[in-house]
């Protein structure tokens, strides 16, 4: 186990370092993606325009599966316990462009979880939308390592959250719905 700790550890580090003023913004920017509120404001527009008939019937289960993925993750980190990189490491040794000093634990990451769970969902109702939803979580799961609160590690186990929450939420909404849920982009 002590060989993943320090394979996470180096990945963190060439992520971290690989800093910019350019990537700095744009990480800045993209880490937003994580926040429920932002993607409320990017995903629910987009599907009133494409997919108005479906709404209302897919955005409750969306949304349930992602909170519930959030208390999962919430209470994972409370029994994981794993200090944030710039406790780990010390401040010093963390490149941090936002200054985002959080007291919580960081396994599993929580923007990860959201970005993760909402992309997701996405991708199962719509498979046309699945790569730049899954990719848009990435970057936000990748600026979290960059903007120097959470380790690889601590991204993957959020996504993870995420999906599986999605994928059963998905599912479980498919199977009480009547008739077909699919859906296609116009």
């Amino acid at each position: 186990m002590r060989w993943l700790t320090h394979l996470d550890e180096h990945l963190f580090f060439a992520i971290n370092h690989a800093s910019s003023p350019a990537l700095d913004l744009l990480f800045r920017i993209v880490t937003w993606g994580g926040h429920g509120v932002v993607l409320a404001l990017l995903v629910v527009p987009a599907m009133y325009r494409f997919d108005r008939r479906n709404l209302r019937k897919h955005l409750l289960a969306m949304v349930l599966s992602v909170a519930i993925g959030a208390l999962a993750v919430q209470t994972i980190k409370s029994v994981a316990a794993r200090d944030r990189p710039a406790r780990h490491f010390g401040r010093s040794a963390v490149h941090m462009p936002a200054e985002q000093l959080a007291d919580d634990n960081s396994f599993p990451s929580g923007h990860a979880e959201a970005a993760f769970g909402t992309a997701t969902y996405v991708a199962l109702l719509y498979p046309a939308a699945a790569v730049p939803a899954l990719g848009a979580a990435g970057l936000v799961g990748l600026s979290r390592i960059y903007l120097g609160v959470h380790f690889p590690l601590d991204v993957s186990g959020g996504a993870l959250v995420g999906v599986l929450f999605s994928v059963l939420g998905y599912r479980l909404r498919t199977r009480l719905a009547i008739g077909d849920t699919s859906c296609e982009l116009r």
